[in-house]
């Protein structure tokens, strides 16, 4: 028994050095997205950010109506933000990490439930300064990845750490840059019981090998 599970753990070792070493000779996202179909995911629609788009409006108690119909429930699967420093309006990778530095630095009054005042830190990703010149940022979700993009393109400070494109902090600086995300969601007929986790290994390997230039595992 214990034989067998050694040769098990072996076989899953080499599957995710194999992945590793095709996304290593990946040459742009359009052999990502191939390497990714080959491992279960279906590419979906692109979402080209502009800050001048409406994806949502504000409601007086704060929750997000989302307007945009590519943010309806979607499945679970992985995200790459890629940014084209070509089309950003001569804005270099220095110029976007003293803009991500300044807002990391910045901090908000925040009331609790016994309405106590406090200030804290806007949760972002981390800038990582050995990184890629091409990936932004690289993310999954076990169920619905529209669910997680929504905290990626909205701007609400006090929510879980999140790119928060659309946020009063950076709207007059970020729409300078051309970033897209491309998403993927895992085909159906895959094993429910063995999602969750086969998409969270995706994720770590592509973070690994892509290098994004926000956020840690």
């Amino acid at each position: 028994m214990a034989e067998e599970n050694k040769f098990d753990l072996k076989k899953v070792i080499e599957l995710i050095k194999s992945i590793g070493e095709s996304l290593d000779d990946a040459k742009g996202i359009t052999e990502l997205t191939n390497i990714l179909k080959g491992l279960g995911f279906e590419n979906k629609e692109d979402i080209l950010f502009n800050i001048k788009h409406e994806y949502y409006k504000k409601n007086v108690e704060g929750k997000n109506e989302w307007k945009d119909e590519k943010f309806k429930p979607l499945g679970g699967g992985v995200y790459i933000f890629e940014i084209d420093w070509s089309k950003s309006q001569s804005k270099t990778k220095s110029d976007f990490k003293n803009m991500w530095d300044e807002r990391a630095s910045e901090t908000y009054e925040k009331i609790n439930k016994k309405g106590k005042k406090n200030e804290v830190k806007n949760a972002i990703p981390q800038y990582n300064e050995e990184s890629s010149e091409k990936y932004l940022y690289v993310g999954s979700h076990r169920t619905d990845i529209n669910s997680r993009l929504k905290q990626h393109f909205g701007n609400n400070i006090n929510s879980t750490s999140a790119l928060k494109l659309t946020g009063e902090d950076i709207k007059n600086e970020i729409g300078n840059y051309n970033i897209t995300c491309h998403r993927f969601t895992l085909k159906d007929d895959f094993p429910e019981y063995a999602r969750g986790g086969y998409i969270a290994m995706i994720e770590g390997v592509l973070h690994e090998k892509l290098k994004p230039i926000l956020g840690r595992r």
